[in-house]
């Protein structure tokens, strides 16, 4: 029968085919300035916005670290080894408490006292202290604190006025260098 789709290629230029350029057109956006629209993937701001910060700071999640899509690694997700097991059990803390429905100072309060004596999930959740853990992950506008650390994805160091190979743009010293 000549004129009839089959269900195939229904299937194909009705679904598959507009699910590809959705997928494809996050990823390109990602890196532009409409990012900031998006649900979900990298802005600009220097500031990683996922589940763990959602609970430390009431911020949104847009995934940022969780996926291959929305890494933003050199926007606003950084890494530092000698940190990654502070990092890690400080935002599982939070985010463990923030799950029980602990906010605000009870919060604060709970996951302080989480950091100083992780029970062992909190433990078993930071075994993967690689950068692709996103809770050991964090913002780049805290990277000043490990400045010039050979280990970091991203780093700022204070004490030059220019950004060098490896620099966040989001730190102090680059701000209006990178263009």
């Amino acid at each position: 029968m000549r004129g009839q789709t089959s269900k195939e290629e229904y299937i194909f230029f009705a679904v598959i085919v507009p699910l590809i350029v959705i997928i494809l057109m996050i990823y390109l956006l990602q890196s532009s300035q409409l990012a900031a629209a998006l649900p979900v993937g990298c802005s600009d701001n220097g500031i990683l916005e996922n589940q763990f910060t959602q609970a430390e700071y009431g911020l949104p999640n847009r995934l940022q670290g969780d996926t291959p899509l929305t890494r933003c690694f050199g926007i606003n997700a950084c890494y530092a080894k000698s940190l990654a097991n502070s990092t890690c059990i400080r935002h599982w803390c939070y985010y463990y408490y923030y799950l029980q429905g602990l906010r605000n100072g009870t919060l604060s309060q709970a996951a302080t006292a989480c950091i100083h004596s992780p029970p062992l999930q909190v433990l078993n959740n930071c075994k993967d202290l690689s950068p692709l853990n996103p809770a050991t992950l964090f913002s780049c506008y805290e990277s000043t604190t490990v400045a010039d650390n050979a280990t970091m994805i991203e780093s700022c160091a204070i004490n030059v006025s220019v950004c060098i190979p490896g620099d966040g743009p989001f730190c102090p010293p680059c701000v209006g260098v990178l263009g």
